[in-house]
């Protein structure tokens, strides 16, 4: 607590406003503390992972000064004799999650917090998410469940609130309650047309965050698929270098087959075997490159006009909170107080339906042993059902009550068909994401290579997240939806759903 207290008197005092993700930024080149979105921002208070100290340490900071945006937290016991104990949360596959909960003496007067700590460093562009997700908890209500909010940012992560009540869905609830899947349906739809984009982002390839422009948005997915096969070479030929079986497995998570490594492997000049370790790199590369032209072309093709939007982009079992006091009641109360959809650390601009279509993918799991279960994806009746109460619920938020049923069978098979092909988009996007993941871990020394192709394969009984595994089955996936896809016809959309 003696380092705790200065830090606490300095937040005291009225700090300047910044606004975007420049504000963050601006924080850190001056060394300074900021209200950035009108939340605080300490960019020099580090928690460590293993000491809970600290984590108690960063939400007294945090809360001590965020009674200023939040009035109704009580801040004075902060200061003084306040007690607090963190504990850890599951459910956190990218963030180290810690529940914090601060009692000041007083009855009933424990204040619970959520501590999270940041991840997947460099995937995710920490700034831009954190003043998107203060963006978002502004309009809460509309947008975002009326109780979660964003209450300050550290050094390697962010206070949030702790929704009372609530448990992480699971995927056996998204499989045995429709009215929690039209729930979370419905409040995608809110999310896409009820958030006024947020001035800082770009909407057009090209044009500077701030830049007043009218040009039609431009989803980030292409962006990023190509800036990750980028990192995913960089990462495979440093894990490559040591050891050249390797590139067999990657190959084989990647594309389904092998390449031949003799060439390589026979080399006895040093110079000579980097340089046909290259050549291979630069091969892959093109593979990846060419992947994510063809999906691109392919959507720009056949959905030139597919809508573009603010989306989730990962809402998963693991990003649904459910009200625990409805387990044993009626599943038709799942409203949006009941149901909060959390994690918005992808969200961006992007296709509508991508969002919805990875939700569906999202039914199949795979998060707890990289195994997704593709017989248990959701039938074609009920997606159809889904894209119906998407679109009631847009016209809802667009005040269109007057155009609602005009049209609504094209326009539903309309979406349908968008939802079959960003079905396969989601396949390269997360299998790619898991591959990028496995080929870090296996840089940062968390897994053997005498042990990786035995985990890939599923051969080992293992408790952890594969990612490696998972970035495996969902490119696998991709292949057979993109296999099927051309042999029966963009509009054939049944072919995915006589099988697993």
């Amino acid at each position: 607590m003696a380092l705790l207290r200065p830090l606490i008197n300095q937040m005291s005092t009225k700090l300047p406003h910044l606004l975007g993700p420049g504000g963050f930024l601006q924080a850190r080149r001056e060394g300074a503390s900021y209200m950035v979105e009108n939340r605080p921002y300490v960019p020099s208070l580090i928690v460590d992972l293993n000491d809970e100290t600290t984590v108690v340490n960063a939400a007294k900071v945090i809360l001590s000064c965020a009674g200023g945006y939040k009035a109704d937290i009580e801040t004075k016991s902060i200061r003084n004799t306040a007690t607090a104990k963190a504990s850890i949360m599951s459910g956190g596959l990218t963030n180290a999650l810690f529940r914090v909960d601060i009692d000041d003496g007083k009855q009933h007067s424990v204040t619970s917090l959520l501590v999270r700590i940041f991840g997947a460093e460099g995937m995710i562009d920490r700034d831009k998410e954190t003043a998107n997700f203060a963006r978002l908890c502004n309009a809460k209500g509309s947008v975002v469940h009326s109780q979660l909010d964003y209450l300050g940012r550290f050094g390697n992560g962010r206070v949030e609130t702790l929704i009372p009540n609530m448990r992480a869905a699971t995927i056996c609830d998204l499989h045995e309650k429709e009215d929690l899947v039209l729930e979370v349906t419905r409040q995608m739809a809110r999310l896409h047309y009820g958030f006024d984009i947020p001035d800082y982002l770009p909407i057009s390839s090209g044009v500077e965050e701030g830049e007043n422009n009218c040009c039609q948005p431009q989803p980030v997915l292409w962006d990023v698929l190509a800036s990750w096969n980028d990192e995913l070479i960089t990462k495979i030929s440093q894990a490559c270098s040591s050891d050249l079986r390797l590139v067999n497995i990657f190959c084989s998570a990647l594309f389904g087959d092998t390449v031949q490594l003799n060439s390589i492997a026979a080399q006895d000049d040093d110079d000579k075997r980097e340089s046909a370790l290259t050549e291979m790199m630069s091969h892959i590369a093109k593979q990846l490159n060419r992947e994510t032209r063809w999906i691109q072309d392919h959507v720009s093709e056949h959905h030139p006009d597919a809508p573009i939007a603010f989306c989730h982009n990962d809402v998963n079992a693991g990003n649904i909170l459910v009200d625990g006091r409805l387990d044993s009641g009626d599943s038709s109360c799942y409203d949006k107080d009941s149901v909060a959809t959390i994690d918005y650390e992808y969200g961006a601009l992007n296709y509508t339906m991508y969002d919805m279509a990875n939700f569906i993918c999202e039914h199949c799991g795979g998060n707890d042993n990289g195994i997704p279960d593709y017989k248990v994806m959701p039938s074609l009746e009920l997606q159809r059902k889904l894209v119906q109460e998407y679109i009631q619920e847009r016209d809802r938020v667009m005040d269109n009550a007057a155009t609602k049923h005009v049209g609504e069978y094209e326009e539903v098979t309309k979406l349908l068909s968008q939802m079959q092909t960003f079905q396969m988009v989601s396949h390269l996007y997360w299998g790619t994401w898991g591959i990028l993941q496995g080929a870090s871990e296996l840089l940062d020394g968390e897994y053997e290579i005498e042990s990786i192709k035995s985990r890939i394969v599923g051969e080992l009984d293992i408790d952890s997240w594969e990612n490696l595994r998972y970035g495996k089955n969902r490119l696998d996936r991709y292949r057979k939806h993109k296999q099927s896809m051309l042999e029966t016809g963009q509009k054939q959309m049944s072919y995915l759903y006589n099988s697993g």
